[in-house]
């Protein structure tokens, strides 16, 4: 061996020994400390925020939390919304288990306190993490609580409107959002054509909201993650709680099986507004009708210290009907029902105080129809989706400052675009639109390393695999796009489009001080599934499409960079984000495009590019009989597309420009609280004709007159403003005996919505005045003032 050769290897020698040094001085004796935080009746406090020392972690949704820390005394700080905080001090020796047992505040719906300062020591970029207990003091419209409505309140979020529950985040569409009911995809979160979500509040535990920075276990969409967790069953006893409100009643019953080992709680709920109106105006009602229900169940099993089983059921449908009596179709009738069907088993193992692993397997559906019938003849639409899904994660924890995780997904998609059948006398027709299947996986890797006390790593990999398959039919097109007429068959599992993209994934946290922190991250996402609709509101013309060898995948990259600061002895939180994201492959459909019964529906798409870029800004006060907070984002979203407003970008329809929220809780005394919304946005931009003229149709010899029709002129896409939404809602919560110590408990909400009754407009449309020879827009807008009252009760 060379002289060099030689000094070289010596090098490497004294410098591996150099850095295990450094690590067995930085890090002593490790022993295994591990968190159990439940509350009063043993049910796990998911999310709930453990202070170490200095150091910040949340627990999962099962209320655990591992960390390996040296010998010596440790200080530990437990604190969740709703319930007193827990603090100690622990001298470790050993490895140690520890039960944090949380006692609740005392209100049946518990004070609403914002979440403890787990944003600034996390490093999870553009997180919210919302609490019922906060969703269910705060305003809302004829008084059912929708915790997605809540969730459009936050900074870089958007509503669509009054009458859809789609969510705008960061520029992305509705169907750019990955929502998640107990980790199980829901495809239509949308109940009585957007104006509610699916998710009753009784079943619900927590919110959690990611709008950047997406972890790698996370994938799919492109824009969030709207993860909901639904709570376990009581453990020790049977409890039943509901509501009773103007539109809809809600009941959930809760207890154990087995005591200690088997809990359950079920949750229903169902409105009755076609009942109210058959009492009020019963001659004008007849026989329309519409009502949503929907039911949720849960079922958890201790097997044993290391295992646990998990169940979650949920099933949901609104039934829409209309009969036209009073008019030339007499007998015509309309009936519309849509819904989803979902459920999952989890099984999850702590192997050792370092391996634990959770493995799902799930199936969901979810599906529309609309039937119309005639005297004589009908016509049956319908349209759904299929999955079957496996998931495996792993968490590997080897040290105090590292952890690992790991995990497969593997999805199988059966897609229905839409089926039809009519009736006419002894005459029939049927036909039937191709049904397309394929198979989705990905895999993924992600490390959480403390590099210094102050500076912490999050970097991820995923990467993702889609491939459309047979057995299906699909129309071939031209070179100009147009469908030739022919079409090409397919086997059953032979591929006919394959895709595969990796989607790195960084995120950085420094601690500027203890109270202080500066975040960073950049994600890569991609997007198989499209939603095709053309309308703002869910409806069943809309469908769930894959991509295919002409519609290619949706891809994002996001970067974000924040500041966060708690300051006031903790009560006040503040934080600012800047992002910029860049999207491809974004879908628009043609003008006057059919998506039901249409083969041919890869024709009626065109595809271009967007972009959107802002600033974020969220104070929040949290402890106090005043607290909740403030946000604004300053932001931009454009679309371009080659064929579309001569290859400019152009607004997308819900860019705004200002978008402000304010919620403040105010507790007078021990039987008073009070809440209040205020919101306000941009206007969304649409697109009005700039004007109009008439066509000649030809002669109508009868009347002798010439036949004509108005058509109108446009010239620029979306360069018209709505005027700017903006309305304040107020609620009223009144305890009765809020320190009782019988198991019955109650309490009403009283609520105003749109207090000063502002006109938002919903659609506008164009009015002709043929006397006058004035063409005017009219707006036509949904909520007046709306009260509503709410009946809790709990025993």
């Amino acid at each position: 061996m060379k002289t060099g050769e030689k000094m070289c290897c010596i090098f490497r020698i004294l410098l591996i020994a150099i850095v295990v040094l450094a690590v067995r001085t930085a890090y002593p004796q490790s022993h295994t400390l591990t968190f159990k935080v439940v509350d009063a009746e043993k049910i796990p406090i998911g999310n709930a925020t453990v202070k170490i020392n200095r150091l910040e972690q949340s627990a999962d949704s099962s209320g655990a939390i591992i960390a390996i820390l040296p010998s010596g005394r440790h200080h530990i700080a437990v604190s969740s919304v709703g319930y007193f905080p827990f603090s100690r001090s622990i001298l470790l020796n050993n490895d140690t288990s520890l039960l944090v047992v949380l006692q609740p505040r005392e209100s049946l719906l518990q004070n609403v306190t914002i979440s403890a300062s787990r944003n600034i020591m996390r490093n999870q970029m553009s997180t919210h993490i919302l609490d019922m207990a906060q969703i269910q003091k705060l305003p809302v419209v004829l008084g059912e609580v929708d915790p997605l409505k809540i969730v459009t309140l936050l900074p870089g979020i958007k509503g669509s409107g009054e009458s859809s529950a789609g969510m705008y985040v960061r520029g992305g569409g509705p169907d750019q959002n990955l929502v998640l009911l107990d980790g199980i995809t829901v495809y239509n979160p949308n109940h009585l054509l957007g104006f509610f979500s699916v998710f009753n509040g009784d079943a619900v535990k927590n919110v959690e909201v990611i709008k950047g920075g997406m972890p790698a276990e996370y994938g799919g969409r492109l824009s969030s993650v709207i993860s909901v967790t639904t709570r376990e069953g009581n453990k020790d006893s049977l409890k039943v709680s509901g509501g009773i409100g103007l539109i809809s009643s809600r009941l959930s019953l809760e207890g154990p099986i087995v005591k200690k080992k088997l809990t359950f709680i079920i949750s229903a709920r169902r409105t009755y507004i076609d009942q109210l109106a058959r009492l009020v105006v019963p001659g004008k009602i007849g026989q329309n009708a519409y009502y949503f229900y929907d039911f949720n169940g849960r079922a958890d099993y201790r097997v044993n210290r290391k295992n646990t089983l998990s169940f979650t059921f949920y099933s949901g449908r609104d039934d829409f009907k209309f009969q036209d009596d009073y008019s030339e179709f007499l007998g015509r009738e309309f009936n519309a029902l849509w819904g989803n069907t979902i459920f999952g088993l989890t099984w999850k193992l702590q192997l050792n105080n370092r391996w634990k692993q959770e493995l799902s397997v799930v199936r969901n559906n979810f599906n529309l129809s609309s039937r119309i019938f005639y005297s004589t003849s009908s016509f049956v639409l319908s349209s759904g989706l299929t999955d079957y899904q496996v998931k495996n994660d792993w968490v590997y924890t080897p040290h105090r400052w590292i952890r690992w995780k790991t995990g497969v997904q593997y999805t199988l998609h059966s897609f229905r675009p839409g089926a039809g059948n009519s009736t006419v006398g002894i005459q029939d027709f049927k036909s039937q639109i191709n049904d397309q299947h394929a198979r989705e996986a990905a895999a993924y890797i992600s490390t959480d390393i403390n590099v210094t006390p102050r500076l912490n790593l999050v970097a991820g990999f995923r990467y993702s695999y889609f491939n459309q398959v047979g057995p299906t039919e699909r129309v071939l097109y031209g070179a100009n796009g147009a469908p030739t007429g022919e079409t090409e068959s397919f086997k059953k599992g032979e591929s006919i489009a394959r895709y595969q993209y990796p989607e790195p994934r960084i995120s950085v946290l420094y601690k500027t001080s203890n109270a202080s922190s500066i975040k960073m991250s950049y994600t890569r996402t991609t997007q198989y599934l499209h939603l095709a609709t053309t309308s703002a509101a869910t409806f069943p013309s809309d469908l769930w499409v894959p991509v295919s060898r002409l519609i290619r995948p949706g891809r994002a990259e996001q970067v974000a960079a924040g500041f966060f600061k708690g300051f006031g002895k903790g009560r006040y939180e503040i934080s600012m984000e800047a992002y910029y994201k860049t999207m491809t492959n974004q879908l628009e459909f043609k003008p006057g495009a059919q998506l039901l019964l249409n083969q041919n529906i890869e024709g009626e798409m065109v595809f271009g590019s967007g972009k959107a870029y802002g600033i974020e800004f969220f104070l929040q006060k949290k402890k106090g009989k005043l607290n909740g907070w403030i946000g604004y984002t300053l932001s931009r979203t454009t679309r371009t597309f080659p064929g579309m407003n001569d290859g400019k970008p152009f607004p997308y329809r819900y860019d705004r420009t200002h978008d402000m929220s304010l919620v403040l809780n105010y507790r007078f005394n021990r039987h008073w609280e009070a809440s209040t919304v205020f919101v306000y946005g941009t206007g969304n931009a649409l697109t009005m004709p700039t004007g109009r003229f008439a066509y000649d149709m030809g002669y109508d010899p009868r009347n002798m007159v010439p036949i004509l029709t108005n058509v109108n002129q446009y010239d620029r896409i979306n360069d018209y403003r709505m005027p700017p939404y903006h309305r304040l809602d107020l609620a009223f919560t009144f305890t009765p005996r809020p320190r009782t110590t019988k198991r019955y408990k109650s309490s009403w909400v009283f609520s105003l919505y749109n207090v000063y009754n502002r006109y938002n407009p919903y659609f506008i449309y164009l009015y002709a005045d043929e006397d006058e020879g004035v063409i005017q827009g009219k707006q036509v807008y949904l909520f007046p003032i709306t009260p509503g009252i709410t009946w809790n009760f709990k025993f």
